[in-house]
């Protein structure tokens, strides 16, 4: 009895099914038939399998029949029949066991069997065809595991959440489900109905591996109405668990002793349960954040059926015979040459030196998720660059300043008390270096994104003067804890605020010359530069090499400097950039509001000092709100800002 070994393919347009054979024990060996059918191909439906590989010690064996699958039916001594195995992961054994029929075969596509995974030439075509295949299964079925940790009560819960409620997941809101049996549920001001045993072991479901696995986002999202998402035996459609998910996320959480883990656990997926239909290369650090996937390249093949038309044009087909780092790159310079833009080094942070610095490094756990919101602002300007070598990008830059000192901040408590007694210790460090005012401080400290910069406005953030109140409160001299503030510290306002400014938490606040304070992500360090770079919405922290070259550290929010005042100066006291939802594209997209006269528009009011024509600019501008205008260097250092040339390697 010998290792299986596989037939090839006929082609790149055929695929293998897994016919797994019954059996009534759950001891019983694992038998499987496999199938070779053109693809696609509607005359043998199947079910593909959503799970994790898991760890490859202690791998079991499952047993592979070349003999008709109504004899090996009513046979079950493996041994006896001299079987080829094929060495698999344990959870995908106990998945196995869980998922075969008593009495009848069970068409499946599963990876781990389907493709022959030693086959480079075989598995590179078959991985780019992985987003079509759970597409056109008949059921996509997730496995989360065995039942464990009072799952079938979380599984349950899920359920009945979903059952109650419907979900707007473009903007991310609830309202009841028709024939629901408690209007409470999606109302976002009311507690769920929880205990601590539901709190605990929704925490441990949803701290399942399969929620942090990559190639989950494709398989379940472009999975059909049937999808079902299982735990030991329990199943609940995937539509019901993912309005489920929604609502926890969107409701508050009654204090327990998981409440703390729950939130951060259910705070890592709001990229997956709102995944959009469509996503792009740009937004991929929010969409994908927190996953995992064991093969680098996967970053971006396992997100390819995910992508918009042009952004998956701009990746090469899998090859996994390519490094990495060479893959990224070609990909980034494909995005820069196809929008003319520079907006992709947003999600840069210096994470060693494997990549160029300014190729965002997908594969370093700690890149994945820049959670720095500053993109109330577009820029409206293409990029200057050139690559005079491979691994050379040069741009059109101006400095502005320089760090000279951080603060870090801390990890924030949920506790409204004590988060707000940790804001106070930071901010008073930060203020005894160098004093800035308390619009200054509360600007920071929600990344500069209030109630009033949406339109329509977002209800989950504070208002600015709302906002602002709560800073003066905590930059006081008040107790904190004191019973006379007790209901300030637990009213709507405060919840909202330190809602917002729970993911400062990690964040360093950075003080440059001339008099500028803002906030980073990414590790500053004194001696690094602050500039705009044309082309690029954020200010980037640069860290000078030499020779004028310079590697990118990530981006910056820098008071002052967030909406390209560099290259235009400050918008007009009455005007505040804003983001106004747009049906065309169900998205909130970039736009300006005079705060005198309430009225909204997509141009810049800043552009009309440019001695450029803006007539074509202004005629694209009606159809895309994220239009763009060429604008040469000359033109800005005419009006005396220092644009040059630097290099980032």
């Amino acid at each position: 009895m010998g290792r299986y070994r596989y037939d090839p393919l006929p082609g790149q347009h055929y695929i293998r099914l897994a016919i797994i054979h019954p059996a009534k024990f759950i001891k019983d060996n694992i038998v499987i038939s496999f199938h070779t059918s053109p693809f696609p191909n509607d005359t043998l439906p199947y079910e593909a399998l959503s799970y994790v590989w898991g760890s490859k010690k202690g791998r079991m064996p499952i047993y592979v029949s070349r003999v008709d699958t109504a004899t090996t039916n009513r046979l079950r001594d493996t041994v006896q029949m001299k079987f080829e195995k094929i060495q698999v992961t344990r959870n995908l054994d106990v998945a196995l066991r869980h998922l075969r029929y008593d009495e009848a075969p069970r068409v499946m596509w599963i990876d781990a069997l389907c493709i022959n995974q030693t086959d480079e030439v075989e598995k590179s075509p078959q991985v780019a065809t992985m987003g079509e295949i759970f597409r056109l299964a008949r059921r996509v079925i997730a496995w989360l595991g065995p039942e464990e940790n009072d799952s079938n009560n979380a599984m349950y819960l899920m359920d009945y959440l979903g059952s109650q409620v419907e979900v707007d997941f473009i903007r991310w809101s609830l309202r009841p489900a028709v024939g629901c049996i408690d209007p409470g549920i999606s109302d976002g001001d009311i507690g769920l109905p929880f205990q601590g045993r539901d709190v605990y072991s929704i925490y441990y479901l949803l701290s399942r591996q399969w929620f942090e696995r990559l190639w989950i986002r494709q398989e379940i999202h472009l999975a059909g109405p049937e999808a079902v998402i299982m735990c030991g035996l329990y199943q609940v459609k995937w539509s019901s668990f993912r309005r489920g998910l929604a609502c926890i996320y969107l409701k508050p959480t009654p204090a327990t002793d998981f409440t703390d883990q729950c939130k951060t656990q259910i705070n890592s997926l709001r990229g997956f349960m709102f995944q959009r239909k469509t996503n792009n290369l740009i937004g991929s650090d929010y969409d994908f954040n927190y996953t995992r996937c064991l093969d680098p390249r996967d970053r971006l093949y396992a997100v390819l059926a995910l992508l918009n038309d042009e952004d998956k044009a701009l990746i090469p087909s899998p090859d996994y015979t390519q490094p990495y780092d060479k893959l990224y790159t070609t990909v980034i310079i494909n995005w820069i040459k196809y929008y003319d833009s520079l907006n992709i080094l947003r999600q840069c942070q210096l994470q060693g030196d494997t990549c160029p610095s300014w190729v965002p490094d997908w594969s370093k756990s700690d890149a994945r998720f820049n959670a720095l919101k500053s993109r109330l602002y577009y820029s409206p300007f293409t990029a200057w660059y050139e690559f005079p070598q491979p691994v050379v990008l040069r741009a059109m830059g101006v400095y502005k300043c320089a760090v000279s000192k951080y603060h870090q901040s801390p990890q924030m408590s949920r506790y409204n008390n004590t988060m707000l007694e940790q804001i106070r210790t930071w901010l008073f460090k930060v203020d005894s270096e160098e004093q800035h005012t308390t619009e200054d401080y509360t600007r920071l400290l929600l990344c500069d994104r209030f109630a009033n910069d949406f339109d329509p406005p977002d209800s989950d953030y504070p208002d600015f003067e709302e906002a602002k109140q709560c800073v003066e409160f905590i930059m006081s001299n008040c107790d904190i804890n004191g019973v006379n503030n007790k209901d300030f510290v637990r009213s709507l306002g405060v919840n909202k605020f330190v809602n917002s400014a729970y993911y400062m938490g990690g964040y360093q606040c950075i003080q440059c010359t001339g008099g500028y304070i803002g906030i980073s992500l990414a590790p500053a360090q004194p001696g690094d530069e602050v500039y705009t770079l044309l082309g690029c919405s954020d200010p980037l922290l640069l860290r000078p090499q030499g020779n004028n070259k310079f590697q990118v550290i990530g981006k910056c929010l820098v008071l002052g400097l967030t909406y390209d005042e560099a290259l235009l100066g400050p918008l007009p006291v009455n005007i505040r950039a804003i983001q106004s939802y747009d049906k065309r594209f169900e998205c909130d997209a970039p736009a300006f509001r005079d705060i005198s006269s309430g009225e909204i528009f997509y141009e810049d009011p800043r552009l009309k000092s440019l001695p450029v024509d803006l007539k074509d600019f202004r005629k694209e501008l009606q159809d895309d709100p994220w239009a763009d205008i060429n604008v040469e260097p000359d033109i800005f250092r005419e009006r005396g800002v220092d644009l040059k040339c630097i290099d980032l390697v």
